[in-house]
Protein backbone atom coordinates (compact mmCIF):
# COMPACT_ATOMS: atom_id res chain seq x y z
CA UNK A 1 0.00 0.00 0.00
CA UNK A 2 1.25 3.42 -0.84
CA UNK A 3 2.55 5.84 2.22
CA UNK A 4 -0.76 8.34 1.28
CA UNK A 5 1.51 10.90 3.47
CA UNK A 6 4.32 11.18 2.23
CA UNK A 7 3.72 10.18 -1.34
CA UNK A 8 0.32 12.39 -1.86
CA UNK A 9 -0.05 16.20 -2.11
CA UNK A 10 -0.81 17.53 1.34
CA UNK A 11 -1.84 21.20 2.12
CA UNK A 12 0.65 23.27 3.80
CA UNK A 13 -2.00 24.64 6.85
CA UNK A 14 -2.94 28.02 7.26
CA UNK A 15 -4.58 28.18 10.73
CA UNK A 16 -5.07 24.84 13.36
CA UNK A 17 -7.48 25.12 16.42
CA UNK A 18 -5.20 23.26 18.75
CA UNK A 19 -6.93 24.60 21.79
CA UNK A 20 -9.63 26.85 22.45
CA UNK A 21 -10.60 28.43 25.68
CA UNK A 22 -14.81 29.81 24.72
CA UNK A 23 -16.59 29.09 21.11
CA UNK A 24 -19.47 31.54 19.79
CA UNK A 25 -21.22 31.36 16.41
CA UNK A 26 -22.02 34.77 14.17
CA UNK A 27 -21.56 35.83 10.94
CA UNK A 28 -18.82 37.11 8.66
CA UNK A 29 -19.38 40.94 7.37
CA UNK A 30 -17.13 39.96 4.28
CA UNK A 31 -15.10 36.85 2.63
CA UNK A 32 -12.62 36.22 5.60
CA UNK A 33 -9.82 33.75 5.32
CA UNK A 34 -9.41 31.14 8.34
CA UNK A 35 -8.50 32.20 11.72
CA UNK A 36 -8.57 36.18 10.97
CA UNK A 37 -8.99 38.20 14.10
CA UNK A 38 -12.13 40.00 13.80
CA UNK A 39 -14.40 42.23 15.84
CA UNK A 40 -17.89 41.71 16.47
CA UNK A 41 -19.64 45.08 14.47
CA UNK A 42 -22.33 47.06 15.25
CA UNK A 43 -24.72 44.71 12.59
CA UNK A 44 -23.81 41.72 14.72
CA UNK A 45 -21.26 40.49 12.22
CA UNK A 46 -17.67 39.47 12.55
CA UNK A 47 -15.85 42.19 10.65
CA UNK A 48 -12.05 42.85 9.89
CA UNK A 49 -10.33 45.83 11.43
CA UNK A 50 -9.38 48.80 8.57
CA UNK A 51 -8.26 51.04 11.29
CA UNK A 52 -5.67 50.88 14.38
CA UNK A 53 -8.63 51.83 16.49
CA UNK A 54 -10.54 48.55 15.42
CA UNK A 55 -7.92 46.42 15.46
CA UNK A 56 -7.24 47.38 19.11
CA UNK A 57 -10.67 45.26 19.00
CA UNK A 58 -10.25 42.33 16.77
CA UNK A 59 -9.09 39.59 19.19
CA UNK A 60 -10.85 36.88 17.97
CA UNK A 61 -10.36 34.42 15.20
CA UNK A 62 -13.33 33.24 13.46
CA UNK A 63 -13.37 30.11 11.45
CA UNK A 64 -16.25 27.83 9.30
CA UNK A 65 -19.41 26.87 11.13
CA UNK A 66 -19.36 22.90 11.00
CA UNK A 67 -22.33 22.08 8.41
CA UNK A 68 -24.85 19.68 10.08
CA UNK A 69 -25.58 18.21 6.42
CA UNK A 70 -23.77 15.71 4.33
CA UNK A 71 -22.23 16.57 1.33
CA UNK A 72 -21.73 17.63 -1.32
CA UNK A 73 -20.92 21.13 -0.45
CA UNK A 74 -20.74 24.44 -2.43
CA UNK A 75 -19.88 28.07 -2.35
CA UNK A 76 -22.11 30.70 -0.61
CA UNK A 77 -23.91 31.53 2.47
CA UNK A 78 -25.76 28.14 4.08
CA UNK A 79 -24.74 25.21 5.54
CA UNK A 80 -24.00 23.56 2.66
CA UNK A 81 -23.67 26.75 0.67
CA UNK A 82 -26.04 27.70 -2.13
CA UNK A 83 -27.28 26.28 -5.27
CA UNK A 84 -28.32 28.48 -8.24
CA UNK A 85 -31.69 27.50 -7.02
CA UNK A 86 -30.82 25.95 -3.83
CA UNK A 87 -33.52 24.20 -1.46
CA UNK A 88 -33.73 25.04 1.87
CA UNK A 89 -30.79 24.65 3.99
CA UNK A 90 -32.31 23.86 7.53
CA UNK A 91 -30.89 26.97 8.97
CA UNK A 92 -32.61 29.81 10.94
CA UNK A 93 -32.50 32.57 8.03
CA UNK A 94 -33.48 29.68 4.96
CA UNK A 95 -36.81 29.15 7.46
CA UNK A 96 -37.38 33.07 7.75
CA UNK A 97 -36.50 34.18 3.82
CA UNK A 98 -36.83 31.15 1.12
CA UNK A 99 -40.56 32.01 0.44
CA UNK A 100 -42.05 33.88 -2.37
CA UNK A 101 -45.67 35.34 -3.52
CA UNK A 102 -44.87 34.04 -7.02
CA UNK A 103 -43.47 29.93 -6.66
CA UNK A 104 -42.03 30.32 -9.62
CA UNK A 105 -39.83 33.27 -8.71
CA UNK A 106 -37.53 30.49 -6.91
CA UNK A 107 -37.09 28.87 -9.96
CA UNK A 108 -35.71 31.39 -12.35
CA UNK A 109 -32.00 31.07 -13.36
CA UNK A 110 -29.62 31.68 -16.37
CA UNK A 111 -29.00 28.50 -18.30
CA UNK A 112 -26.81 27.02 -18.77
CA UNK A 113 -25.38 27.75 -15.24
CA UNK A 114 -22.12 26.33 -13.50
CA UNK A 115 -21.36 26.24 -10.02
CA UNK A 116 -18.14 24.63 -7.57
CA UNK A 117 -18.93 21.19 -5.31
CA UNK A 118 -16.96 19.63 -2.76
CA UNK A 119 -16.78 16.55 -1.25
CA UNK A 120 -15.08 17.26 2.00
CA UNK A 121 -16.45 20.71 3.93
CA UNK A 122 -15.08 24.11 2.50
CA UNK A 123 -12.50 24.44 5.41
CA UNK A 124 -10.99 20.95 5.26
CA UNK A 125 -9.40 22.89 1.44
CA UNK A 126 -8.53 25.71 3.57
CA UNK A 127 -11.09 28.34 1.35
CA UNK A 128 -11.75 31.72 3.10
CA UNK A 129 -15.08 32.00 4.71
CA UNK A 130 -17.86 33.62 1.77
CA UNK A 131 -19.52 36.95 2.88
CA UNK A 132 -22.60 35.95 5.06
CA UNK A 133 -21.59 32.74 6.07
CA UNK A 134 -21.84 31.27 9.95
CA UNK A 135 -18.97 31.25 11.42
CA UNK A 136 -17.12 30.15 14.29
CA UNK A 137 -15.64 32.74 16.72
CA UNK A 138 -12.78 31.50 19.55
CA UNK A 139 -12.51 33.26 22.43
CA UNK A 140 -8.86 32.76 23.71
CA UNK A 141 -7.12 29.56 22.57
CA UNK A 142 -4.19 28.49 21.15
CA UNK A 143 -4.14 28.66 17.13
CA UNK A 144 -1.54 27.37 14.88
CA UNK A 145 -1.03 30.11 11.49
CA UNK A 146 0.80 28.69 8.61
CA UNK A 147 2.68 31.14 5.65
CA UNK A 148 0.01 34.18 3.90
CA UNK A 149 -1.59 34.15 7.15
CA UNK A 150 0.27 36.12 9.02
CA UNK A 151 2.42 39.61 8.11
CA UNK A 152 6.26 39.63 7.61
CA UNK A 153 8.10 35.98 8.00
CA UNK A 154 8.63 33.01 10.43
CA UNK A 155 11.81 35.15 11.50
CA UNK A 156 9.94 38.25 12.23
CA UNK A 157 7.79 36.00 15.55
CA UNK A 158 10.26 34.99 18.04
CA UNK A 159 9.12 32.50 20.98
CA UNK A 160 7.51 34.32 24.01
CA UNK A 161 7.16 37.88 21.70
CA UNK A 162 4.16 38.89 21.84
CA UNK A 163 1.66 39.52 18.78
CA UNK A 164 -0.82 42.04 17.76
CA UNK A 165 -3.98 42.34 15.09
CA UNK A 166 -2.91 43.81 12.16
CA UNK A 167 -5.58 46.11 9.68
CA UNK A 168 -5.75 47.42 6.51
CA UNK A 169 -7.94 46.66 3.27
CA UNK A 170 -10.15 44.10 3.25
CA UNK A 171 -7.80 41.97 0.84
CA UNK A 172 -4.73 42.74 2.57
CA UNK A 173 -3.21 41.93 5.73
CA UNK A 174 -6.50 42.91 7.96
CA UNK A 175 -7.00 40.76 10.89
CA UNK A 176 -3.46 39.20 10.42
CA UNK A 177 -1.25 38.58 13.35
CA UNK A 178 1.53 40.72 13.48
CA UNK A 179 4.82 40.78 15.52
CA UNK A 180 4.40 44.78 16.42
CA UNK A 181 1.71 47.38 17.24
CA UNK A 182 0.38 49.39 19.89
CA UNK A 183 -1.64 49.10 22.83
CA UNK A 184 -2.45 45.78 24.80
CA UNK A 185 -1.06 42.65 22.34
CA UNK A 186 -3.58 39.71 21.66
CA UNK A 187 -1.47 36.89 22.63
CA UNK A 188 2.30 35.48 22.82
CA UNK A 189 3.74 33.39 20.41
CA UNK A 190 4.66 29.61 22.55
CA UNK A 191 6.40 27.58 19.28
CA UNK A 192 7.31 27.51 15.66
CA UNK A 193 7.34 24.77 13.15
CA UNK A 194 5.55 22.26 15.05
CA UNK A 195 2.56 21.90 12.22
CA UNK A 196 5.33 22.45 8.92
CA UNK A 197 7.55 25.15 8.42
CA UNK A 198 7.16 28.58 8.71
CA UNK A 199 3.84 27.84 11.38
CA UNK A 200 3.87 30.03 14.44
CA UNK A 201 1.10 28.76 17.41
CA UNK A 202 0.28 31.62 19.26
CA UNK A 203 -2.10 31.37 22.69
CA UNK A 204 -4.75 34.05 22.04
CA UNK A 205 -6.31 36.05 24.80
CA UNK A 206 -10.02 36.74 23.48
CA UNK A 207 -11.83 39.08 25.34
CA UNK A 208 -8.95 39.50 27.63
CA UNK A 209 -7.67 41.68 25.01
CA UNK A 210 -10.06 43.53 23.83
CA UNK A 211 -9.53 47.31 24.15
Amino acid sequence: MADAINTGNPTQPTFIRNKYDDIDGSRVAQETARGRLCFRSTNGRMTLPTSAAEALKAVYPVEWAMPLNPGPYHEGPGLNGALPNAWNDGSFSEQENDFTLDPNDAWVANWPVGFKEYDLPPHLYDLPITSGNKCLVFDGGTFTYGSGNYVGTSSDFSIGAAVWTAFGTLTTTAGMLTASGNGPSVGRVVDKDVFGQNTITVKLKGTAAAA
